[in-house]
């Protein structure tokens, strides 16, 4: 018994340890032989039940890249990368980066959002907003994963409905296809339509895909390609190019092992507002043929670098400016000299300060971005005024106490407060309160906003409290900088609070060549008593029309006194006449010494010959 009981122990050991190096074991396209040639992809694809895809098949159904790039690379650890493990409890954010803004002209809402743990951001569920409405306000410019596979972040009356929109698979051609038919704007128009399932492959350029599967019932059948009853709706229908399959039913991949720069920009473009791209000069890097992703790396994890140092490290990261350009590398970057800057310029300032972003103006701009504007994505509003109104550059200190210069956007919302903390009404639940009244008072538009007086934010304040059973929730709007309420006495009241605070993230690109940078023409680029790097005006972006010219000034974010600094920027005004000054007091201190070293040396002369 007991000679049994040790084989069992044996056998469930070894068994143990063969799945632990089959774990482990890297699949053939996650394991390179040497080459730096990129790998020839003429592959089968297969669809989501792991059947190969033919032409011949009816209905058509679309590939999945879980199964057709999984063949040969390890999804399950691509899944944890960056940009799919937003809402990864056991992955670090990292500092706050672009959120997701969620706009509503007619009710005066700019909300910024995201599924990281950023201090200033709200989630979807706290606006009321499921994962599927989510998706299709923002999937646009996502590469799938995340939230379009986490099944825990559906409410279960929706899961049904996931059943037939399916999944959103990593879409890795988002990142890797070379090909210039890859369409991201196809994309973002299949998870408008609730075509989850279908949206890679309608992208790919490999396929057409029609119908939409928004308005499907819940018993739509995939495998059918149709729907009980269905006859005025047409669900969605893959058409492939049969040109493009061989005869073994195999398809070429034009893949970049290296993400190509367009595949980025989808997703990370930035303008100024009214700035055509062909008057836009670009990041010196891109210039100089660079790739994003030569500083934003990664590995098999897909944990793609930021670029930027950690708080509290000592030594920065090769991937940093400082390692590209100050370290010991070899990656052969041009070192900088910055002959005759003091010093404190390196303990005060990021290097971002004097060579990223918009060059500061008098007042600040607005810029547009991908994530925010829906940047080449088909009837994105080009407008240069177009919500939300992100501004740029304001120079504020980060975590390390350096200045930076970050993007800002000014929170504006209808919310609740219960204690001290504020959280913003259901999207679904005030719109039509909020805009009958707008709709029938005295309203001006301007810009993107419709604005709107403070009396009419007291008449959608009251009506708010006279629908609300809750007696311990006090009806507020966010805006400006300021929460508007309703007091004791019925009055409009304003107060300060943290939730209204602007929400900011580090601008890192575009990147200016060092003739471009700050300071490079003279110390008044910055310490002239006008300079806008600490005397500019930020805007401050409102709905409420009274305080619609608004502003504060830079040193504010600075953490700097106007007054002090202004005092010093006045001394650089005398500092040509004091270098004159210095250099004629010098000249007299050396002229005065040389007569008197001329007279001591006579006088010495005289000694000697008397002595003789």
């Amino acid at each position: 018994m007991q000679n049994k009981i040790l084989i069992f122990l044996g056998m469930f050991l070894g068994y143990t340890l063969m799945g632990q190096a089959e774990t482990e074991t890297l699949k053939i396209g996650d394991k390179s032989d040497g080459s730096r040639t990129n790998p020839v992809h003429l592959i089968q694809i297969f669809d989501e039940d792991s059947a190969v895809v033919w032409t011949t098949d009816r209905p058509q159904l679309p590939f999945s890249t879980v199964i057709t790039c999984g063949k040969c690379h390890d999804y399950n650890k691509i899944m944890n990368g960056w940009h799919f493990n937003a809402g990864n409890k056991e992955i670090d954010d990292g500092r706050p980066g672009h959120p997701w803004l969620y706009v509503d002209k007619k009710t005066g809402t700019q909300i910024p959002m995201s599924l990281r743990d950023w201090k200033g951001v709200f989630k979807p569920q706290d606006l009321g907003m499921t994962a599927m409405e989510f998706i299709q306000e923002f999937g646009r410019q996502m590469p799938g994963g995340g939230i379009g596979e986490n099944e825990d972040l559906r409410p279960l009356d929706d899961i049904m409905r996931w059943d037939v929109t399916g999944n959103i698979e990593i879409n890795c051609l988002s990142c890797h296809s070379a090909n210039h038919a890859q369409d991201q704007a196809e994309y973002a128009d299949q998870l408008k339509k609730q075509n989850f399932r279908w949206a890679a492959t309608a992208a790919s350029g490999l396929a057409k895909v029609l119908g939409s599967a928004k308005e499907l019932p819940i018993n739509y059948d995939i495998y059918r390609g149709e729907a009980p009853d269905l006859e005025q709706q047409m669900s969605p229908h893959v058409y492939y190019n049969v040109h493009n399959f061989n005869q073994k039913q195999e398809v070429f991949f034009d893949l970049a092992g290296k993400s190509p720069n367009d595949r980025c920009y989808f997703c990370h473009s930035t303008i100024e507002a009214e700035t055509e791209k062909w008057e836009h000069s670009g990041d010196v890097h891109i210039q100089a043929g660079m790739l994003c992703v030569d500083c934003h790396k990664n590995g098999l994890d897909h944990a793609i670098s930021r670029s930027y140092q950690e708080k509290g490290e000592e030594i920065a990261g090769t991937e940093t400016c400082e390692g590209c350009h100050l370290g010991n590398g070899d990656h052969k970057a041009p070192r900088p000299e910055h002959d005759g800057m003091p010093i404190i310029h390196f303990t005060e300032l990021t290097c971002t300060a004097c060579h990223s972003g918009p060059i500061p103006k008098d007042e600040s701009i607005f810029v547009k971005t991908s994530m925010g504007h829906a940047l080449g994505v088909h009837g994105s509003n080009k407008s240069g005024t177009a919500l939300p109104h992100i501004i740029s550059p304001v120079f504020s200190e980060d975590a390390d106490g350096k200045i930076a210069p970050y993007n800002l956007i000014w929170p504006s919302y209808w919310g609740t407060m219960t204690g001290d903390s504020i959280q913003p009404l259901n999207i679904n639940s005030y719109s039509d309160i909020i805009s009958s009244f707008i709709e029938n008072t005295d309203t001006l538009l301007i810009g993107s906003w419709l604005k709107f007086n403070e009396n009419t934010v007291k008449l959608i304040l009251d009506s708010l409290i006279s629908t609300n059973d809750n007696a311990v929730e006090s009806p507020v709007f966010v805006s400006g900088g300021k929460v508007y309420q309703i007091d004791a006495i019925g009055q409009l009241i304003t107060i300060d609070h943290a939730a209204a605070n602007p929400y900011s993230w580090a601008i890192a690109h575009d990147v200016r060549p060092a003739r471009q940078s700050l300071g490079v023409n003279s110390c008044s680029d910055c310490h002239a008593v006008n300079a806008p790097f600490y005397f500019g005006r930020v805007l401050v972006d409102t709905p409420v029309d009274s305080i619609k010219n608004a502003s504060i000034r830079m040193t504010a974010f600075e953490k700097k006194s106007a007054i002090g600094e202004w005092v010093f920027s006045f001394t650089f005004f005398f500092r040509p006449w004091l270098k004159i000054i210095i250099m004629i007091g010098v000249f007299v201190i050396f002229a005065v010494l040389i007569i008197y070293a001329f007279r001591g040396l006579g006088k010495l002369t005289i000694f000697l010959s008397q002595k003789d």
